[in-house]
């Protein structure tokens, strides 16, 4: 787990770090429907923060035996999941408030990434300690038990796709420049017309009419965090089959296949339902939790299927994967506050006026490569020369920062 979260970390520092104006498309988010590698990042961290849920509270799935302390102590664990909660939600409302410019607190936004990891951390995580009972035998009745582990497993995806769909494809915007328009269309979407009417369109990403982390949008994106939750409940409720290397093989090749599968239907409905991040279609959904399932595969296999990591001189990538992985939260504040600080800072080139986040790469590597590599080799420079000694140096320390 720590290693995937490595993983997801190097994405979307390398992804943040990127020069807007020199970077190439397929590292830049999708303007309007399609995928590209930056589209990655959200989803994947909402699926290994699925997965951790079981994981940290694995003491909803073990059933009272002998030696058991009892039953897990529920008010203390929804204190600490409304607690996180919170924070997450706290944490995120700081940064987009930094540098704290008059200008940015009169159009403050009230969702970002951090909010939408918090909101369907809470939903998610309440969904797990309110169904986990049902997956152990002899609780209640068995209709109940099997109506219980039937929502769980998988009736609270489509009920909120299902939900998706209806209100969106039956909504008809009442603002007279959509009259004729027809399809899924962002600024005439049910999705752009509840985010202006809750906090109107100063308080949008860019001012658009739409938020990427908007109120419909997130129903959907709890379908990601879900998948993660129900590979979790499977990694719990069978630790002997993940522990041989046999065991690990045939886990992580079925997750792959399953995750191929989802890509493909995803792909498939995509002919329907465009697959677009900015208002997380179900289709985008699928397509996203397929690419992640195959990709923790693909990391179960190579670390805990018996093949050796690729090292670097004497350090194992594995090893600085889980550096990185190990705080995650961290690296994401610092990372945006890094960036935000230098974007900030003013410099002159050539006579007009620009940022220090902007110049230096464009002067110091776009003079002699391509706007693109020149880019990518920016935010290469970032992560290994700043990002990685400071996340060797955590774990060398023991120090983890978490909320």
């Amino acid at each position: 787990m720590d290693t995937f979260r490595g993983c997801l970390v190097v994405l979307r520092i390398f992804i943040g770090s990127q020069v807007e104006e020199l970077a190439a498309p397929v590292l830049l988010h999708a303007d309007g429907f399609g995928l590209t590698v930056a589209d990655l990042v959200a989803p994947g961290f909402l699926f290994i923060m699925g997965l951790a849920v079981p994981v940290s509270m694995s003491a909803f799935l073990r059933a009272p035996g002998a030696g058991d302390p009892g039953r897990p102590d529920r008010r203390r664990q929804l204190l600490r999941i409304g607690r996180r909660a919170v924070l997450l939600y706290a944490i995120g409302t700081f940064l987009n408030a930094y540098p704290f410019l008059p200008e940015e607190l009169a159009h403050l936004r009230f969702t970002g990434v951090l909010q939408r990891l918090a909101v369907v951390y809470l939903v998610v995580s309440l969904l797990y300690v309110s169904c986990a009972w049902s997956l152990l035998p002899g609780a209640r009745t068995r209709v109940t038990r099997l109506l219980v582990r039937g929502f769980l497993l998988g009736g609270f995806p489509l009920v909120g796709v299902a939900g998706w769909i209806v209100a969106t494809y039956t909504f008809h915007s009442p603002w007279p420049e959509c009259a004729d328009v027809h399809g899924l269309v962002r600024d005439c979407s049910l999705e752009a017309y509840l985010d202006t009417g809750m906090w109107g369109t100063g308080h949008n990403f860019n001012g658009a009419r739409f938020d990427p982390e908007g109120l419909l949008s997130t129903v959907v994106a709890a379908v990601n965090c879900w998948a993660g939750l129900v590979i979790g409940i499977d990694i719990v409720r069978h630790r002997q089959r993940y522990g041989t290397v046999g065991g690990v093989r045939r886990r992580a090749s079925l997750l792959i296949a399953v995750g191929v599968v989802c890509v493909a239907a995803g792909l498939a409905l995509g002919l329907v339902i465009p697959i677009g991040k900015q208002l997380w279609t179900p289709s985008y959904a699928l397509v996203t939790v397929g690419i992640m399932t195959v990709g923790f595969g693909a990391v179960l296999l190579v670390f805990d299927g018996g093949l050796r990591p690729v090292t670097v001189g004497a350090s194992p990538v594995g090893s600085t994967l889980v550096a990185l992985g190990r705080n995650p939260l961290f690296f994401y504040v610092l990372s945006e506050v890094v960036i935000d600080t230098l974007d900030y800072l003013p410099l002159r080139h050539h006579g007009e006026q620009g940022s220090v986040w902007s110049v230096l790469p464009e002067v110091g590597l776009a003079s002699w490569l391509p706007g693109p590599l020149a880019s990518a080799a920016w935010a290469a420079l970032w992560l290994l020369l700043f990002y990685v000694p400071i996340a060797r140096l955590l774990v060398a320390r023991g120090w983890y920062i978490r909320v």
